[in-house]
């Protein structure tokens, strides 16, 4: 499922794992795969970090959690309607919105109660103002150094003179097949180097003898190469992805290793096209040139000082890639594209569809998604019928064997893997079933709804597996219902005032209601604090 909407974020999150990833590989294989491989990883993570796509696919990693703000949910809480009294009594600590009936089901809409979320408050708004404040001012910086580089460039590139009428050179480019290519010569730079993305040129230093006919051929042939791998247009990608993640050290790790990966797949390219019996001769060529080079610059693909040791053994040491090789590294490449490409994707609504509980069950089943897929028209109705046909079909009230059933009728519904969702299965027997299941163990309630335990008052009572708790101050017996995976009642577990587990609850008790009072005047003082802001 393919979306242009990945926030900067988590481009720049999965860009950096992308970066750590190549890295990682780049120390373990550079030696020995083909030095054009990691070029094309750098690529990869280029695109990851300048442009938005979010393609969701089954191995995609879920979105992480810290990236979405807590926020008030909308729910759609859906009851299979037989019959049974009003299908909001369930709602208990939600406030009921709007309601209707469809297709003998009733829908009840509901806002859960919540948090404000991660962007609330007076903290968060200037977090919203001054974060981005200070991204573009760090971008502006950022690119205003670089331009200021490149007009200065620009500047000295005006007074090179054009080498014409040379039969040497225009041979030897013709030979490459780039006839086309312009070689001008200027006094003002030391080592060789191609400008220029739309039309690139060829500059040579004005001092460099053209005598040197072996010279002169691996540095033009050097610099077609740079030319035929399209390097410049690679290095403006950097550069914009410079501008936009300058905060991120990786970033800048990244286009160094990419220069340097850029040339070294370059002499390999040129040393296929020359053969191996030239090895010597370029390494040479690389010697001499590297001597007089200025320092590596982002803006061009030059010769350079910094690892000229390297790229001279690298040369020295060149075999021509295998077939086996070439295959494998092609299979690497295709293989890191689909796992960059769909490993991350943007944020997106979990929501599939409210808690749906029938007469049919003893189970209400919740939907969500653990990836983005499309949905279609009337998604949430299409996923309800489908929860509440495997439901009636399912007669085993086996939670394990009921939601298999489901995921595989969610699968067919939506024509997706079954991974690409995620129920939440809980117990929801009718309040007669639930009475009675209590009156067996000896749990019934007084006039006032409390909970009684062979007639003793319950403080505090739990069922886990039906998410219901009751608390008062003067019971004096604790209960806890002990359900199997089935729903099931196995045992209560029991704790009689008197006894030292029960004493240790109380303690245990007091600390809480403590605590929760101590947080509670903290937040009072935080939104007496707000207000005073405010005003």
């Amino acid at each position: 499922y393919f979306k242009m909407n990945m926030p900067l974020y988590l481009m720049a999150l999965y860009g950096s794992v992308m970066i750590l990833s190549v890295l990682v590989l780049r120390n373990a294989f550079k030696n020995r795969l083909p030095k054009f491989v990691f070029p094309v990883l750098w690529g990869l993570v280029l695109i990851r970090l300048l442009v938005p796509f979010s393609l969701s696919s089954p191995i995609s990693a879920p979105v992480p959690e810290w990236t979405l703000p807590s926020m008030q949910a909308t729910e759609a809480v859906i009851v299979e309607d037989s019959g049974s009294p009003d299908v909001s009594q369930n709602l208990t600590g939600m406030e009921q919105a709007a309601a209707g009936t469809a297709e003998g089901k009733a829908f009840v809409t509901v806002i859960q109660s919540g948090e404000t979320g991660a962007f609330g408050g007076v903290a968060g708004l200037d977090r919203r103002v001054v974060l981005p404040v200070l991204f573009f001012l760090g971008a502006a910086i950022t690119a205003a150094i670089l331009y200021r580089q490149k007009k200065r460039y620009a500047g000295l590139m005006k007074n090179s003179l054009l080498v014409e009428h040379n039969e040497t050179i225009n041979e030897i480019l013709r030979s490459a097949g780039c006839g086309h290519v312009l070689v001008f010569t200027n006094d003002h730079i030391a080592s060789p180097l191609v400008s220029g993305i739309f039309n690139p040129r060829i500059y040579l230093p004005a001092g460099m003898s053209f005598e040197n006919l072996p010279l002169l051929r691996h540095i033009l042939l050097h610099e077609v190469m740079h030319i035929k791998r399209k390097d410049n247009w690679m290095k403006a990608l950097m550069l914009a992805a410079i501008c936009l993640h300058w905060y991120n050290p990786l970033v800048w790790i990244m286009s160094k290793k990419l220069s340097a990966d850029m040339e070294a797949a370059c002499d390999a390219a040129l040393l296929d096209h020359i053969g191996m019996d030239e090895r010597q001769g370029y390494a040479g060529s690389l010697l001499a040139m590297a001597v007089t080079a200025s320092r590596q610059t982002l803006l061009y693909s030059a010769f350079s000082r910094t690892e000229v040791e390297r790229r001279i053994r690298n040369v020295l040491d060149y075999k021509k890639a295998s077939a086996f090789l070439t295959i494998l590294s092609v299979t690497l490449i295709l293989t890191c594209t689909a796992v960059f490409a769909s490993g991350g994707q943007a944020p997106f609504s979990r929501e599939l569809s409210g808690y749906c509980g029938s007469d049919s069950s003893r189970w209400s089943v919740k939907a969500e998604l653990t990836r983005d897929i499309a949905l279609g028209d009337q998604a949430q109705r299409r996923a309800a019928y489908a929860i509440f046909d495997a439901m009636k079909e399912d007669k085993t009230d086996d939670p394990g064997i009921l939601e298999k059933t489901i995921l595989s009728a969610l699968s067919r519904e939506f024509g997706v893997e079954k991974g690409a969702f995620r129920l939440v299965v809980e117990l929801n027997p009718d309040a007669e079933t639930l009475a009675a299941e209590y009156a067996a163990q000896g749990i019934t309630k007084d006039p006032d709804g409390w909970y009684l335990y062979q007639g003793l008052p319950v403080r505090t009572y739990t069922d886990e597996m039906l998410r219901t708790v009751q608390t008062r101050e003067d019971g004096t017996v604790d209960i806890r219902i002990i359900r199997d995976r089935m729903g099931e009642i196995a045992s209560v577990a029991v704790w009689r005032r008197g006894d030292s587990a029960f004493d240790k609850r109380t303690k245990e008790i007091e600390r809480e209601k403590y605590s929760r009072t101590a947080e509670g005047r903290a937040s009072a003082t935080a939104s007496e604090a707000t207000i005073v802001v405010n005003e």
